[in-house]
């Protein structure tokens, strides 16, 4: 599980607080700094973020990231 964020973005910290309350292993994509990620979201056609990669997937919205999160943490 991946989480694409940037430096300054409240959505961002709001989803990455969560995953860290969830316990969940992931790792945290700055795309500020990283500009392969940045460009991989962008060629998927993903202009912003918080952006959750599960399994492949990339879950653009809050709601859809907050009830997977959910789901995996049952």
């Amino acid at each position: 599980m991946k989480l694409y964020t940037r430096t300054v973005c409240p959505k961002c910290m709001w989803i990455k607080s969560e995953l860290q309350r969830s316990s969940m292993p992931a790792e945290i994509v700055n795309v500020d700094h990283d500009e392969q990620a940045r460009q991989r979201l962008m060629d998927a056609g993903i202009m912003s973020v918080p952006v959750l990669e599960v399994n492949g997937q990339l879950i653009v919205d809050s709601e859809q990231m907050m009830k997977q999160l959910e789901a995996l943490n049952v």
